[in-house]
This record gives structure tokens, sequence and C-alpha cells, in this order.
């Protein structure tokens, strides 16, 4: 391996480590209490060290958003590998999709601006959004074959079903007095496949 490499794999592992380290941080103390500083204290370097490999909090924000977004979307790939049945696939992907939000909820916070995660840029959810090689696009188009326009509407509709159910979830309270328990969202699930696709 050349000096080259070595650099940007060095590179690689210290921008991860920061993003590791930011998401350590908000699951214990909330995305309020991530600061650059106390970053820069738990890895052991220097605050203008880290504007190198993030010019803000924002920034940072923003990438962990994407990654929640990648790691979602290398789930529902190995789903749609995995099973034949779309409606299957469908109950599974909303499934990994609440999984994620108990796993990670610090993460999910950050994807959707919750709790002092907040990040204006939209870039995420365009990319999301794009319809194109999308797996979960292809499982609704799968379902129930119909013009491109009608399947990207049904995809918008999942989109406010799931993720705007856990939101509300992490929003409202995590606890199961709030009502938004996963039994509740896997009922909405079942009954929104069962009506609208």
């Amino acid at each position: 391996m050349g000096s080259s490499e070595r650099r940007e794999r060095h590179r690689r592992q210290v921008r991860q480590s920061i993003m590791d380290t930011a998401r350590s941080i908000a699951a214990k103390e909330g995305w309020a209490a991530v600061s650059v500083r106390k970053i820069a204290d738990a890895i052991d370097y220097t605050a203008p060290i880290l504007y190198e490999y993030f010019e803000s909090k924002e920034k940072l924000l923003e990438a962990i958003r994407e990654e929640g977004f990648n790691t979602l979307k290398e789930r529902f790939i190995q789903i749609k590998e995995l099973y034949r049945s779309p409606e299957k696939q469908l109950l599974e992907v909303a499934a990994a999709i609440w999984n994620y939000a108990q796993e990670a909820p610090e993460v999910f916070q950050a994807m959707f601006n919750l709790e002092g995660a907040y990040s204006a840029s939209k870039a995420a959810y365009q990319a999301e959004l794009d319809y194109t090689g999308n797996p979960v696009w292809e499982m609704i188009a799968t379902f129930k074959p119909r013009f491109a326009e009608a399947v990207n509407k049904t995809y918008r509709e999942w989109w406010v079903i799931t993720y705007g159910f856990i939101m509300l979830k992490l929003t409202v309270g995590p606890d199961e007095l709030s009502g938004f328990t996963e039994t509740l969202y896997m009922e909405n699930i079942r009954r929104y496949l069962r009506n609208a696709l």
C-alpha cells in the first residue's frame, strides 16, 4: 500500500471516529451536548484538526444523516434479495426502519432534525426520494405494477407512514404510554398494504 493510500485510509478512519464519537455523546447526553471541543477531547485531537474534516457541527450532522440512510438502504437491498414476495419485502422494510430507530435513536434524530440535531441540508432527503435504483420504490412497483407517477406517489406515502410514525414516537415519547407502539405501527403498515397497494 502506497503512502497516499495510507493517508487516505487514515483520513477515513479519523472521519469515522469523529462521527462515532458524536453519536456516542448524543446517545448519552443528547445532541445539545455535542460540540467540536467535546469530540476533540474524547478522541485526543485538537479542535482545528476536526474542522479539517467537518467545517461545522451542521456538516457533521449532515454526514451522520447520510450514513443513517445508507445503512437503511443496505438493509433494504438485503431484504429485497432475501424475500420474493413484495408484500413480505415491504413488511420487512417497515420492521427494519422501526428496529433501526430503536437501535440508534440518536442517528434517527440526526436524520430528521429531532432533539437539537439540526442540519438545514436537504441533500440526503433528495437522494432518498430519487426513485432511480431505489429498492423500496422497486418493491412498490413490483407489488402492484402501474404508471411510474402512481408508484412515485405511493412511495412518498410510504415515507409518511413509516418515517412519520417513528418521528412522532421519538418526539412524543419513547415509552409505551405514548401509544406509538410497534404493534400499532405494524398494524398501520399492514392496513396500508391491503388498501393502498
